[in-house]
Protein backbone atom coordinates (compact mmCIF):
# COMPACT_ATOMS: atom_id res chain seq x y z
CA UNK A 1 0.00 0.00 0.00
CA UNK A 2 2.43 2.51 1.00
CA UNK A 3 4.68 1.52 -2.52
CA UNK A 4 1.31 2.48 -4.32
CA UNK A 5 0.98 5.80 -2.47
CA UNK A 6 4.56 6.42 -3.48
CA UNK A 7 3.93 5.57 -7.00
CA UNK A 8 1.15 8.07 -7.38
CA UNK A 9 2.17 11.07 -5.77
CA UNK A 10 5.52 10.22 -7.65
CA UNK A 11 3.79 9.49 -11.06
CA UNK A 12 0.44 11.69 -10.92
CA UNK A 13 0.13 14.15 -13.55
CA UNK A 14 -1.95 17.56 -13.28
CA UNK A 15 -4.99 16.36 -14.20
CA UNK A 16 -4.59 13.41 -12.26
CA UNK A 17 -4.61 15.34 -9.27
CA UNK A 18 -6.82 17.94 -9.93
CA UNK A 19 -9.41 14.78 -10.50
CA UNK A 20 -8.57 13.34 -7.10
CA UNK A 21 -9.19 16.29 -5.36
CA UNK A 22 -11.95 17.11 -6.72
CA UNK A 23 -13.16 13.27 -6.09
CA UNK A 24 -11.69 12.80 -2.58
CA UNK A 25 -13.29 16.38 -1.02
CA UNK A 26 -17.29 14.54 -2.40
CA UNK A 27 -16.11 11.28 -1.41
CA UNK A 28 -15.08 12.60 2.07
CA UNK A 29 -18.20 15.13 2.01
CA UNK A 30 -20.29 11.93 1.80
CA UNK A 31 -18.72 9.99 4.43
CA UNK A 32 -18.12 12.76 7.07
CA UNK A 33 -22.25 14.03 6.30
CA UNK A 34 -23.08 10.23 7.03
CA UNK A 35 -21.60 10.49 9.96
CA UNK A 36 -23.14 13.78 11.04
CA UNK A 37 -26.76 11.95 10.18
CA UNK A 38 -26.00 9.01 12.15
CA UNK A 39 -25.18 11.53 15.14
CA UNK A 40 -28.65 13.42 14.40
CA UNK A 41 -26.70 15.97 13.49
CA UNK A 42 -26.30 16.59 9.82
CA UNK A 43 -27.84 20.67 10.26
CA UNK A 44 -24.54 21.18 12.01
CA UNK A 45 -22.49 19.51 9.19
CA UNK A 46 -24.15 21.57 6.62
CA UNK A 47 -23.26 24.58 8.46
CA UNK A 48 -19.54 23.54 8.55
CA UNK A 49 -19.37 22.10 4.75
CA UNK A 50 -20.80 25.92 4.26
CA UNK A 51 -17.57 27.26 5.11
CA UNK A 52 -15.93 25.77 2.39
CA UNK A 53 -18.26 27.15 0.15
CA UNK A 54 -17.73 30.79 -1.60
CA UNK A 55 -20.35 32.72 0.32
CA UNK A 56 -22.39 36.00 -1.26
CA UNK A 57 -21.93 37.75 1.61
CA UNK A 58 -19.20 40.18 1.75
CA UNK A 59 -18.91 40.03 5.29
CA UNK A 60 -19.05 36.24 5.31
CA UNK A 61 -16.39 36.22 2.75
CA UNK A 62 -13.89 37.67 4.81
CA UNK A 63 -14.32 35.18 7.55
CA UNK A 64 -13.92 32.76 5.29
CA UNK A 65 -11.32 34.07 2.27
CA UNK A 66 -9.66 30.44 2.05
CA UNK A 67 -13.29 29.62 0.46
CA UNK A 68 -11.76 31.79 -3.08
CA UNK A 69 -9.76 28.57 -3.27
CA UNK A 70 -11.95 25.70 -1.48
CA UNK A 71 -15.03 26.27 -3.48
CA UNK A 72 -13.30 25.18 -7.04
CA UNK A 73 -13.09 21.77 -5.43
CA UNK A 74 -16.36 20.45 -3.43
CA UNK A 75 -19.29 20.05 -4.61
CA UNK A 76 -22.95 19.31 -2.99
CA UNK A 77 -22.45 16.07 -1.54
CA UNK A 78 -25.95 15.62 -2.08
CA UNK A 79 -25.93 16.57 -5.52
CA UNK A 80 -23.61 13.00 -7.44
CA UNK A 81 -24.75 13.98 -11.20
CA UNK A 82 -23.07 17.55 -10.21
CA UNK A 83 -19.49 15.88 -9.68
CA UNK A 84 -19.73 12.92 -12.63
CA UNK A 85 -20.39 15.75 -15.41
CA UNK A 86 -17.67 17.85 -13.89
CA UNK A 87 -15.22 15.33 -13.64
CA UNK A 88 -15.75 13.14 -16.99
CA UNK A 89 -15.67 17.09 -18.74
CA UNK A 90 -12.60 17.97 -17.06
CA UNK A 91 -11.02 14.20 -17.58
CA UNK A 92 -11.83 14.41 -21.67
CA UNK A 93 -10.78 18.01 -22.54
CA UNK A 94 -7.83 17.87 -20.39
CA UNK A 95 -6.43 14.70 -22.17
CA UNK A 96 -6.39 16.98 -25.29
CA UNK A 97 -5.59 19.94 -23.62
CA UNK A 98 -1.82 18.71 -22.50
CA UNK A 99 -1.76 17.21 -25.82
CA UNK A 100 -0.01 20.30 -27.35
CA UNK A 101 0.50 22.18 -23.99
CA UNK A 102 2.66 21.55 -20.95
CA UNK A 103 0.78 19.76 -18.33
CA UNK A 104 1.54 22.02 -15.21
CA UNK A 105 -0.68 24.35 -17.18
CA UNK A 106 -3.77 22.67 -16.48
CA UNK A 107 -3.08 24.46 -12.76
CA UNK A 108 -3.13 27.67 -14.63
CA UNK A 109 -6.08 27.62 -17.09
CA UNK A 110 -8.53 25.52 -14.05
CA UNK A 111 -7.30 28.35 -11.43
CA UNK A 112 -8.06 31.12 -13.69
CA UNK A 113 -11.20 29.92 -14.44
CA UNK A 114 -12.64 29.21 -10.98
CA UNK A 115 -11.85 32.36 -9.85
CA UNK A 116 -13.19 34.12 -12.71
CA UNK A 117 -15.96 32.43 -11.62
CA UNK A 118 -15.88 33.73 -8.00
CA UNK A 119 -15.55 37.35 -9.85
CA UNK A 120 -19.12 36.55 -11.44
CA UNK A 121 -20.74 35.35 -8.86
CA UNK A 122 -19.59 38.04 -6.50
CA UNK A 123 -20.68 40.36 -9.00
CA UNK A 124 -24.03 39.26 -9.60
CA UNK A 125 -24.65 38.53 -5.09
CA UNK A 126 -23.71 41.83 -4.58
CA UNK A 127 -25.31 43.76 -6.47
CA UNK A 128 -28.62 41.72 -6.14
CA UNK A 129 -28.65 41.97 -2.70
CA UNK A 130 -28.09 37.76 -2.26
CA UNK A 131 -26.03 37.23 0.54
CA UNK A 132 -27.31 34.28 1.20
CA UNK A 133 -26.05 32.24 -1.73
CA UNK A 134 -23.16 30.05 -1.42
CA UNK A 135 -21.05 28.92 -4.60
CA UNK A 136 -19.36 25.93 -5.06
CA UNK A 137 -18.27 22.90 -7.96
CA UNK A 138 -15.33 22.81 -10.33
CA UNK A 139 -17.86 24.04 -12.86
CA UNK A 140 -16.96 27.29 -13.44
CA UNK A 141 -13.09 25.92 -13.81
CA UNK A 142 -14.28 22.86 -15.96
CA UNK A 143 -15.63 25.39 -18.23
CA UNK A 144 -12.33 27.31 -18.19
CA UNK A 145 -10.58 24.39 -19.99
CA UNK A 146 -13.02 23.05 -22.12
CA UNK A 147 -13.29 27.03 -23.97
CA UNK A 148 -9.63 27.34 -23.36
CA UNK A 149 -9.02 23.79 -25.49
CA UNK A 150 -11.55 25.06 -27.99
CA UNK A 151 -9.53 28.17 -28.26
CA UNK A 152 -6.54 26.04 -28.86
CA UNK A 153 -7.99 23.42 -30.88
CA UNK A 154 -11.12 24.40 -32.71
CA UNK A 155 -11.70 21.83 -35.42
CA UNK A 156 -10.89 18.89 -32.97
CA UNK A 157 -13.18 16.11 -33.93
CA UNK A 158 -15.28 15.12 -30.86
CA UNK A 159 -17.63 12.15 -31.26
CA UNK A 160 -21.39 13.02 -29.22
CA UNK A 161 -23.21 9.97 -28.92
CA UNK A 162 -26.47 10.06 -31.09
CA UNK A 163 -24.68 13.09 -33.20
CA UNK A 164 -21.34 11.59 -34.18
CA UNK A 165 -17.76 13.85 -35.13
CA UNK A 166 -17.81 17.35 -34.32
CA UNK A 167 -15.49 20.18 -33.96
CA UNK A 168 -14.94 21.29 -30.49
CA UNK A 169 -16.17 24.35 -30.75
CA UNK A 170 -19.91 23.66 -31.77
CA UNK A 171 -19.48 21.48 -28.59
CA UNK A 172 -18.25 24.28 -26.55
CA UNK A 173 -20.56 26.69 -28.19
CA UNK A 174 -23.79 24.21 -27.32
CA UNK A 175 -22.25 22.96 -23.48
CA UNK A 176 -22.62 27.23 -23.53
CA UNK A 177 -26.31 27.92 -24.82
CA UNK A 178 -27.21 24.86 -22.22
CA UNK A 179 -25.68 27.16 -19.34
CA UNK A 180 -27.53 29.71 -20.50
CA UNK A 181 -31.21 28.05 -20.42
CA UNK A 182 -30.18 27.66 -16.06
CA UNK A 183 -30.74 31.60 -16.42
CA UNK A 184 -34.29 30.48 -17.24
CA UNK A 185 -34.94 28.02 -14.38
CA UNK A 186 -33.98 30.82 -11.95
CA UNK A 187 -30.43 30.19 -11.47
CA UNK A 188 -28.80 33.19 -12.69
CA UNK A 189 -25.81 33.40 -10.37
CA UNK A 190 -24.67 30.32 -11.09
CA UNK A 191 -25.03 30.60 -15.38
CA UNK A 192 -22.81 33.88 -14.70
CA UNK A 193 -20.50 32.27 -12.71
CA UNK A 194 -20.15 29.62 -15.67
CA UNK A 195 -19.93 32.32 -18.54
CA UNK A 196 -16.95 33.85 -16.40
CA UNK A 197 -15.26 31.09 -16.25
CA UNK A 198 -15.98 30.03 -20.17
CA UNK A 199 -14.89 33.71 -20.81
CA UNK A 200 -11.71 32.97 -18.47
CA UNK A 201 -10.93 29.96 -20.79
CA UNK A 202 -11.17 31.54 -24.11
CA UNK A 203 -8.82 34.48 -23.26
CA UNK A 204 -6.17 31.94 -21.95
CA UNK A 205 -6.06 30.01 -24.86
CA UNK A 206 -5.97 32.54 -26.93
CA UNK A 207 -3.12 33.62 -24.83
CA UNK A 208 -1.54 30.32 -24.87
CA UNK A 209 -1.63 30.00 -28.66
CA UNK A 210 0.58 33.86 -29.55
CA UNK A 211 3.10 32.28 -27.26
CA UNK A 212 2.04 33.23 -23.61
CA UNK A 213 3.58 31.24 -20.74
CA UNK A 214 1.34 31.42 -17.76
CA UNK A 215 4.04 30.24 -15.89
CA UNK A 216 5.95 33.22 -15.99
CA UNK A 217 3.61 34.96 -13.45
CA UNK A 218 5.28 33.17 -10.50
CA UNK A 219 8.13 35.43 -11.42
CA UNK A 220 6.21 37.99 -9.60
CA UNK A 221 5.59 35.86 -6.08
CA UNK A 222 8.35 33.88 -6.16
CA UNK A 223 12.38 34.70 -5.70
CA UNK A 224 14.73 33.66 -7.99
CA UNK A 225 17.12 31.13 -6.79
CA UNK A 226 20.55 32.57 -6.08
CA UNK A 227 21.74 31.54 -2.41
CA UNK A 228 20.71 27.86 -2.77
CA UNK A 229 23.43 25.39 -3.51
CA UNK A 230 22.80 23.10 -6.20
CA UNK A 231 23.58 19.19 -5.18
CA UNK A 232 24.48 16.26 -7.26
CA UNK A 233 21.93 14.63 -5.88
CA UNK A 234 19.26 17.52 -6.65
CA UNK A 235 20.48 16.99 -10.18
CA UNK A 236 19.96 13.13 -9.98
CA UNK A 237 16.59 13.56 -8.68
CA UNK A 238 15.45 16.20 -11.62
CA UNK A 239 17.33 14.18 -14.38
CA UNK A 240 14.81 10.95 -13.35
CA UNK A 241 11.83 13.31 -13.28
CA UNK A 242 12.54 13.86 -16.65
CA UNK A 243 13.26 10.15 -17.65
CA UNK A 244 9.56 9.05 -16.09
CA UNK A 245 7.39 12.03 -17.03
CA UNK A 246 9.34 14.19 -19.75
CA UNK A 247 10.72 17.66 -19.72
CA UNK A 248 7.71 19.54 -19.55
CA UNK A 249 6.86 17.82 -16.00
CA UNK A 250 9.59 20.03 -14.49
CA UNK A 251 8.77 23.30 -12.17
CA UNK A 252 10.60 26.64 -12.51
CA UNK A 253 12.37 25.68 -9.63
CA UNK A 254 13.83 22.64 -10.85
CA UNK A 255 14.47 24.37 -14.63
CA UNK A 256 16.51 26.96 -12.72
CA UNK A 257 18.30 24.46 -10.92
CA UNK A 258 19.48 22.15 -14.10
CA UNK A 259 20.49 26.07 -15.89
CA UNK A 260 22.47 26.28 -12.19
CA UNK A 261 24.54 23.00 -13.06
CA UNK A 262 24.68 23.61 -16.60
CA UNK A 263 27.04 26.86 -15.44
CA UNK A 264 29.18 25.14 -13.68
CA UNK A 265 30.18 22.18 -16.09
Amino acid sequence: MLGVSRSFFTRATPLTWLLAINIAAYVGSVLVAFGFYLADSLALFERLYRKLALPGSPELFLRQPWSLATHMFIHDWRNFWHILMNMLWLYWIGQIFVTTQAPARLYWVYGLGGLAGAVGFFAYAWTHQAGHLHALGASAAVNSVLFATAALHPNMPISLILIGPIALRWVALIWIFLVLILTLNGNEASAIAHLCGAGMGLIVGYGLRQGWQPERLADFFTFRLSQEEVTPEMVDKILEKIHRRGLRSLSRREREILRRAAEKL
